[in-house]
C-alpha cells in the first residue's frame, strides 16, 4: 500500500473515531451538572378537580366490577341420536351393538438371514495346515450340521 493510501486510511479512521465519540459524549451528556429535580405546585383547585375524576373514574370502576354478564341461554332438548348399525352382506352376521374394545397387534418382526460369503482361499501354502495337536484340517467334516461320519 503506497504512503498515500495508507495517510487517507488513517484520517477516515481518525475521523469515524472522532464522531463516535461525539456522539457518545453527546448521548451521555458527559460534563453536565444535574440539577435538583422540579417540584410541580398546584393550586388547590386544580388538585381538587383532579382528585374529582379520580372519584368519578373510580366509581365507575366499582360499578362495571359489579355487574355481572347476562345469563347464557338454556339449550334446546333434542332427541337422541340413534347409532345405525353398518350395512352386512346377507347371510353375515349382525355386528354387536357394543363396539369391541380397539386392540393394537404389533406386527411379527421380519428377520432375514444371509450366509456369509465362505472365506477365500489360502493360495500362500500348499501344504494342508496343522493344528498344535499335530492332526491335519484337510478332509475333516464342516460346521453344516450333517452328520461327520460313522452310521450308527
Amino acid at each position: 500500500m503506497s504512503r498515500l493510501h495508507s495517510t487517507f486510511v488513517a484520517l477516515v479512521l481518525g475521523a469515524a473515531t472522532a464522531a463516535g465519540l461525539f456522539a457518545a459524549v453527546q448521548t451521555v451528556q458527559l460534563g453536565q451538572k444535574v440539577s435538583a429535580p422540579k417540584t410541580v405546585s398546584l393550586a388547590p383547585r386544580d388538585l381538587a378537580s383532579r382528585q374529582a375524576k379520580l372519584d368519578r373514574w373510580s366509581k365507575s370502576l366499582r360499578q362495571e366490577r359489579a355487574k355481572r354478564p347476562p345469563a347464557l341461554p338454556k339449550l334446546p332438548k333434542y332427541a337422541p341420536v340413534p347409532h345405525a348399525a353398518p350395512a352386512t352382506a346377507p347371510g353375515a352376521a349382525a355386528a354387536p351393538t357394543a363396539a369391541a374394545p380397539v386392540r393394537y397387534v404389533r406386527p411379527r418382526a421380519v428377520v432375514t438371514y444371509r450366509h456369509a460369503s465362505p472365506p477365500p482361499a489360502s493360495t500362500t501354502s500348499s501344504q494342508p495346515s496343522r493344528s498344535d495337536d499335530g492332526t491335519s484340517d484337510v478332509g475333516e467334516g464342516t460346521d453344516d450340521g450333517g452328520s461327520t461320519g460313522g452310521g450308527d
